[in-house]
């Protein structure tokens, strides 16, 4: 019986992977994130430090809340450098990975509750190669707003230094979603915020250490975030 529930989970896996479904799901999706785009009036903060951060094929590493994930898939321009966007290797992740790609952003899958070597030489390959790696830094499913350790690890072990990256808007509404993700409504203001973690990694840490450089970490993107919203008129953090 065991054995019959994966073929199915399998197939069924196999079936929402297909062109026909996250496809198409991520058809729609980039569709609808560029409509709202282009329906917002959006004003940048840090976005020609970021472009003059990564001149030259020096890359970095981009951390964002889960939650403002949506509208980031506009908050970097391929033409800046090449971009390489980690997502879940489960379905959700593979639709996310879709969307990127029709916005120009490379995508890497990763299976965040396994071992992260294979992931990590990766990244490291395409750090040496000049690709700026972002990615949701509480994600693939939280808890919300809480950062792991993986942007520290990567870090030290390419030596591209951390940007934040949140964006905010003035009209806005939330998915019923674990991270509450923020999506824009027609019309009003926006604001998307770039800010390097001016923080130095050394390659050797202790384990108290990488706390500490996680919490600081965390609590600087959210210090960002809650900026970017009371600029659109919010007086806390949206989500």
């Amino acid at each position: 019986m065991a054995s019959l529930e994966k073929r199915i989970r399998r197939r069924l896996d196999a079936i929402a992977a297909s062109d026909a479904i996250s496809g198409t799901a991520s058809r729609l999706i980039a569709s609808h994130i560029e409509k709202l785009y282009r329906q917002t009036e959006w004003e940048f903060e840090g976005r020609e430090d970021v472009i003059e951060a990564v001149s030259g094929g020096k890359p970095i590493i981009f951390a964002l809340w889960h939650g403002r994930l949506p509208m980031s898939a506009r908050g970097w321009d391929p033409t800046w450098s090449p971009f390489c966007v980690v997502t879940s290797a489960m379905i959700p992740g593979m639709i996310v990975g879709r969307v990127m790609r029709r916005f120009g952003l490379e995508t890497m899958p990763m299976k965040i509750k396994k071992s992260n070597t294979a992931a990590s030489l990766q990244v490291a390959r395409m750090s040496r190669a000049g690709t700026t790696i972002g990615f949701a830094i509480d994600g693939p499913d939280g808890p919300a707003r809480v950062a792991k350790n993986i942007p520290i690890d990567w870090a030290r072990l390419t030596g591209a230094p951390i940007w934040l990256y949140t964006n905010s808007v003035e009209r806005y509404r939330t998915i019923n979603s674990w991270d509450k993700m923020l999506l824009p409504r027609p019309g009003g203001r926006g604001v998307m915020m770039y800010r390097k973690w001016d923080v130095d990694i050394p390659k050797k840490i202790t384990p108290e250490t990488r706390e500490e450089l996680r919490a600081k970490l965390q609590a600087d993107l959210d210090a960002l975030t809650l900026e970017a919203d009371l600029r659109m008129g919010h007086d806390r953090l949206i989500n």
